[in-house]
């Protein structure tokens, strides 16, 4: 099936550097100049606080000395002209040296000043300013920021964080780190950060989130053939510009067809939940591998399951994975492994061995995971069609890589290519590495699913979605806005919201 969707700009993720250079190469070779793209970046602003706060409001304008500060000045310059507002302009380290664009919006502001008693710039102490402001607009850090912030900023921000009324930063808050979503030392707390032709990565992992508050994203006119090696952001606005899949088949075991090996003594919850996910994906068969002892708990709660027995053991044994092999052969279809299997030597020799045998689609989850010592050196043609789908103490227990550093993102996407495979990296975001491809990331909250069960129903779901579409690149992201529809339609309920609900 060809899925190859128009990514929408605002769910295209750039890193810092990325971004400047598009910018660069907008004004220097295509044409377009710095101011002009501020002019457009600043009504974008303008707009958003207009919207939020409505006319004739007071706003304190907190500014540095580059671009960033520049965007904030063409904001107030817009908001006193057309919306009535009333502006304070701050100077956080003087006005010598400003940006060209910079001190180009501040002599305009200037010009109108001598005419409008709505613009005045300020000194001595900020926070006497804050009881007359409606809103506060950080304009003092942007992209280019490499360091902690240092006195006097470092007050001026700790100050901002006190203020108890909105505050609107420009392009990311000041003091964020535009990739890895750290903080600078200290950082702006901003309620809504007006973010300006590329969306930033930064603002979306790690601390990003917290600092950011509502982003909203003004376009500019870069040209489409600069925007390329973006990560693509996974929300629902991403489902509009994807085809719709559903399964198309003549009877049960064509398309859609789920092999589930999941489950031990004490652990069958985990094979109920990833059984049950597939099946309300619209599976045409969800095809449940059980020793002998745990049948009489699927019969109960997976009435709509197929089980095949192996025999009268309590865990999966090596001599299992023929009878496997062959259903399989059978019954094509995309393999799924590992939820509740439990990790026993026996159980991981069995695990090793049937993917040493098997050639095809395969989900690899949970305690299978264990095996990634001895399966990281099968064939990597094959490994090829796998998909590693850990959580981050499993990533760092069993993969070798911590990705709660810095940037999970780049640790994740060096451990796809290292080894030939595809990974989906569980967490808040959520980050996907398709095997030879860009990567994903939600930029939605994942928090909800932060709970036992739904690496499980993740797993099956994302296995259906393989099995319908064909597409290994594309199923964990239809798994992924399904698992956000289903938790919007049940967010009035959060509290009692659990994995149940989602199969």
């Amino acid at each position: 099936m060809n899925i190859d969707p128009n990514i929408p700009k605002p769910l295209q993720l750039y890193t810092a550097d990325q971004s400047r250079e598009i910018d660069r190469r907008t004004i220097e070779e295509f044409g377009i100049d710095g101011f002009t793209l501020m002019e457009m970046a600043a009504k974008g602003a303008a707009t958003t606080i207009q919207n939020y706060l409505g006319e004739n409001k007071q706003g304190l304008f907190v500014c540095g000395k580059g671009n960033n500060a520049g965007d904030a000045l063409a904001a107030a310059r817009y908001l006193t002209e057309n919306a009535g507002h009333h502006v304070s302009i701050f100077f956080a380290l003087g006005t010598d040296n400003l940006s060209p664009d910079c001190d180009k919006n501040y002599s305009l502001l200037k010009k109108l000043s001598e005419h409008s008693d709505s613009i005045s710039f300020l000194n001595g102490n900020l926070e006497d300013s804050f009881p007359q402001s409606d809103y506060l607009v950080d304009g003092l850090f942007g992209t280019g920021l490499a360091s902690e912030i240092r006195s006097p900023v470092k007050e001026i921000t700790e100050q901002i964080n006190r203020l108890e009324k909105p505050v609107f930063s420009m392009d990311l808050p000041s003091g964020l780190n535009a990739d890895t979503g750290t903080v600078h030392g200290v950082t702006v707390r901003a309620d809504h950060t007006c973010t300006f032709g590329t969306q930033k990565t930064g603002l979306f992992i790690n601390n990003g989130p917290t600092y950011s508050g509502t982003v909203h994203f003004t376009d500019l006119p870069f040209p489409s053939y600069l925007r390329k090696n973006f990560i693509t952001g996974i929300d629902p606005e991403l489902s509009k510009v994807l085809p719709k899949i559903s399964r198309q088949a003549r009877h049960k075991y064509e398309d859609g067809v789920v092999h589930l090996i999941a489950g031990s003594p004490g652990l069958t919850g985990a094979a109920i939940m990833a059984a049950k996910s597939a099946w309300r994906q619209g599976a045409g068969s969800v095809i449940l591998y059980t020793p002998e002892a745990l049948l009489p708990i699927y019969e109960n709660a997976l009435p709509q399951i197929i089980k095949i027995v192996l025999d009268d053991s309590a865990s999966f044994q090596p001599r299992h994975v023929e009878t496997i092999l062959q259903k399989i052969i059978d019954k094509p279809g995309v393999l799924l492994m590992g939820p509740g299997m439990g990790t026993s030597d026996q159980t991981r020799e069995f695990t090793t061995s049937l993917l040493k045998s098997y050639a095809g689609p395969a989900v690899i989850d949970a305690d299978a995971l264990a095996c990634w010592e001895s399966l990281k050196n099968i064939d990597s043609e094959r490994r090829k069609e796998w998909l590693l789908t850990p959580h981050p103490g499993e990533a760092k227990k069993y993969l070798g890589f911590d990705s709660q550093q810095l940037n999970p993102i780049t640790v994740a996407t060096e451990f796809s290519n290292q080894n030939n495979v595809s990974l989906l990296l569980k967490g808040n975001p959520t980050i996907y590495i398709p095997y030879n491809s860009s990567p994903f990331m939600t930029t939605y909250d994942t928090a909800p699913f932060s709970r036992a069960g739904f690496g499980d129903v993740l797993s099956g779901s994302v296995a259906t979605w393989w099995g319908i579409s064909k597409s290994l690149k594309w199923a964990p992201v239809y798994a992924l806005l399904d698992g956000y529809t289903n938790y919007i339609s049940k967010k009035e309920s959060q509290d009692s919201f659990g994995p149940e609900d989602l199969t």
